[in-house]
């Protein structure tokens, strides 16, 4: 994948000061990767120790753009880059929902070392205060019982009081507290304050359920909270449809199946979503994807050695993240995509994903009137269709 391009609302490119924000995102490189257990883990330990202390500074305009911190900045932005480099370098082969997010992770620290070189402190912070959201999207694939030390170090040196409640619970993820993160979520349902349009608009439902189905597995709490959320007399007559969906896909989800049947379960349950939807807009059945993404990626750690099948494994992931996804910072539905295609180039399951990812190219960029494909991301489709009919 070259590039990856994220539309942002008005205020937001005002706030970034970037003009249109391009996000150069690197090709996979497996080839060329080493798996050393020591360094990825002295890296990672790097990152989030960096971030304990950068972290702060991003919310604090002021601190960040005084000058009696800029070299202290700078040099904590130019370690970030560093220990993300060798978490590049040197992760490869690691379980398979970490890949993206890892180099994702790298691109984030040079653009936000980029940003503050170029004294844009205002596009330096966003990135910093973004950074996270690759933490969240490596942990909710995970199970929850993988202790992860670095993360919460990170969060103990944080004062999470200070930070609204849906950067809070980002940072319970990152660092894989979960329970306290469902809590924190749960929390904001309950919350009178916060409109329920606003609770969809930030995504609540989204993280709560990869969180509650994923690496939690607790659908009987999923449950009862949206239960109590459905009496709420806020909700819009669309989202409530939405709800009362959740709740049944979560009352009928079962994801203790033997491993064996990982991939045809998961199968089963993306072609049954797919056909229930009006399209990747459609959030009715974003609990039946939740649940076929958790499944999937539990089938991609027993490093499965039929090409075709892993090819199919890619696809069915990249069509469920573009139908519950709609973090435009971290969206892998094309990585996943390409990654169908490369496995297994002359199958028919590429022919389907290559299909699938030109159609989402149209139908994401047909939201932005008359805005063609860009021309790299064209040239990647077309090496793609090349690799398909050779």
């Amino acid at each position: 994948m070259k590039t990856r391009w994220v539309f942002v609302n008005a205020a937001v490119v005002t706030l970034l000061a970037l003009g249109g924000l391009l996000v150069s995102a690197a090709r996979s490189q497996e080839g060329t990767q080493t798996t050393n257990p020591a360094t990825t883990q002295a890296a990672m330990r790097g990152i989030f120790q960096i971030l304990s202390k950068v972290y702060v500074y991003s919310f604090d305009a002021g601190a960040f753009s005084d000058p009696r911190n800029h070299d202290e900045i700078g040099s904590w932005l130019e370690a970030l880059a560093k220990n993300s480099d060798e978490l590049v370098a040197h992760g490869g082969g690691l379980d398979p929902s970490f890949d993206y997010a890892r180099r994702s992770i790298s691109r984030d620290a040079h653009d936000a070392l980029t940003e503050f070189q170029n004294q844009n402190d205002i596009g330096s912070r966003y990135i910093v205060n973004r950074i996270t959201d690759n933490c969240v999207t490596c942990h909710t694939k995970l199970p929850s019982g993988r202790t992860f030390a670095p993360g919460k170090e990170f969060l103990a040196s944080l004062d999470l009081d200070k930070y609204p409640a849906p950067v809070r619970a980002n940072l319970q993820i990152a660092s894989r507290q979960f329970s306290d993160a469902q809590k924190t979520y749960e929390d904001m349902m309950a919350d009178p304050k916060v409109t329920a349009e606003d609770l969809a608009n930030d995504d609540v439902f989204e993280k709560y359920f990869r969180v509650s189905v994923g690496p939690v597995n607790d659908t009987k709490r999923a449950v009862a909270t949206m239960k109590k959320f459905a009496q709420r007399t806020d909700i819009p007559v669309s989202l409530k449809a939405n709800v009362q969906a959740w709740i049944q896909s979560l009352e009928n989800l079962n994801l203790n199946t033997p491993p064996a049947e990982d991939l045809d379960t998961a199968r089963r349950m993306v072609t049954d979503a797919v056909a229930k939807t009006t399209g990747p807009s459609d959030q009715s059945r974003m609990v039946d994807f939740i649940g076929a993404i958790t499944l999937l990626h539990r089938y991609l750690r027993t490093n499965p050695a039929d090409k075709v099948l892993v090819s199919e494994a890619y696809y069915l992931l990249g069509m469920s993240e573009s139908h519950v996804s709609h973090n435009y910072w971290i969206s892998e539905t094309d990585y996943l995509l390409e990654k169908s295609i490369r496995t297994a180039p002359k199958s028919d399951i590429a022919k389907q994903a290559l299909a699938y990812l030109e159609e989402y190219h149209r139908s994401g960029y047909a939201v932005i009137p008359a805005r063609p494909v860009p021309p790299d991301m064209q040239t990647n489709i077309d090496e793609l269709k090349k690799l398909v009919q050779q």
